[in-house]
């Protein structure tokens, strides 16, 4: 793993979209553009359906618990 570190602010936004005419949880990182002095989204994220949310919800809980069982 590559940890690349950034000059610019980011943040990770969680919004619920429409894509495709359906409902979607968006996860996106996003950063400041200074050409444009504002922040915007990147190509780096995931798009869930909300048929993957209970599934995508148990496995970022059992990773939780996970990385607090090792520390």
């Amino acid at each position: 793993m590559e940890v690349v570190k950034r000059m610019q602010p980011s943040e990770i936004k969680v919004e619920a979209i429409e894509y495709e005419g359906k409902p979607r949880i968006d996860v996106r990182l996003w950063v400041f553009a200074k050409e444009l002095q504002k922040m915007i989204p990147t190509r780096r994220g995931l798009s869930i359906r909300l048929d993957q949310l209970e599934a995508v919800r148990s496995q970022m809980v059992a990773a939780e618990r996970a990385l607090k069982d090792a520390a």
